[in-house]
């Protein structure tokens, strides 16, 4: 499979990047690691005029510690996030899930921006140009019917990035600038909840880093995530868990992020189940009603809707045990 003839940029500062962004009008696509873009090119899928590759703007990388929080620029690699003891000791859930993605070759040149940003999947519509013309172009494809239900009149294709499910478990903030614009968000904003165009931002518009608060001793956080194979594979179904707990061990925050199960990650706020309490036990039947609300899994990955179903408490209830023994470990230090 051949890449389109496209236009290759390569600006060496953001201001130069946002330029030729604004001045292309929507035509241009963001190059970060490229291991998303790239397979859609090669499939027919984008065939952009113009590709703005970020890999020399260093004002886009590193992991910046000011204040109470913690700056991760967008174009930080995942083996960055895997090795930063920052990282690592006080965002755990982080680490996991940028050391759940692909495999290590892969996290050399896959960063934290495009990860974030990259398109939704669905077997039907992340094929090649070839297979797409053996059927009818699914919805996604600019067809009349989603092809994952019978006679589906949206799209049911899935987000399954690692990363932002942790990051929105942690709290995280997204800071997105375009020419002579620029605007903090919640990280939560960036989605569309619609499988056609899964990211809310413009064409014009580039993530430049998250914010990520900074953990105190009673925070403990876990990503957990569901796959066929043990490395390369996207997410079947991924949970990532966030608490605080008091000194006396009740529960003052907890929060569960569900990635895989939609066009964007799906946000489930547990303080009305554990708020005052001790979490231990984790009352399964409890946590099953809670994640269900807000999902929807069909039979468009590698592993039917009705099994990735039957998982979704499971995962959830490791995701919040692991939070917990990343908080017992805290303890133990």
């Amino acid at each position: 499979m051949r890449l389109p003839n496209f236009e290759y940029r390569e600006p060496t500062t953001l201001d130069e990047a946002l330029t030729i962004l604004a001045e292309n009008q929507g035509e241009a696509r963001v190059l970060a690691g490229g291991t998303d873009l790239i397979p859609l090119m090669k499939y027919g899928l984008e065939v952009p005029s113009t590709i703005v590759s970020l890999k020399n703007v260093t004002d886009l990388k590193g992991i910046i510690l000011q204040d109470q929080e913690v700056f991760i620029g967008a174009m930080t690699s995942l083996a960055e996030l895997v090795t930063s003891p920052v990282i690592r000791n006080h965002f755990l859930a982080l680490h996991q899930a940028a050391e759940a993605v692909a495999a290590p070759p892969i996290w050399n040149v896959a960063t934290l921006g495009g990860n974030l940003c990259q398109n939704s999947r669905c077997l039907y519509y992340n094929q090649s140009k070839a297979w797409r013309l053996e059927r009818p172009p699914c919805l996604k494809a600019g067809g009349k019917v989603c092809h994952a239900v019978p006679k589906g009149k949206k799209c049911f294709s899935v987000y399954s990035g690692d990363l932002a499910p942790a990051l929105l478990a942690l709290r995280g903030r997204v800071a997105v600038k375009k020419k002579n614009q620029s605007r903090i968000i919640p990280l939560q904003d960036i989605f569309s909840g619609n499988g056609l165009a899964p990211l809310s931002l413009a064409r014009d518009e580039l993530v430049t880093g998250v914010l990520l608060p900074l953990s105190g001793p009673g925070d403990g956080s876990s990503y957990i995530k569901l796959r066929v194979r043990s490395a390369v594979d996207y997410p079947l179904l991924s949970a990532a868990a966030s608490l605080t707990l008091g000194a006396g061990g009740e529960t003052e925050k907890a929060l569960l992020v569900l990635g895989a199960v939609g066009p964007a990650p799906v946000v489930v706020p547990l303080d009305r189940l554990y708020a005052g309490k001790k979490i231990e036990p984790v009352n399964s039947d409890a946590l099953r009603e809670c994640v269900r609300p807000g999902t929807q899994l069909v039979d468009n990955l590698a592993l039917p809707g009705s099994y990735r179903r039957s998982m979704l408490p499971v995962i959830a209830q490791k995701a919040i045990q692991g939070a917990l023994t990343s908080l017992r470990r805290k303890e133990t230090l």
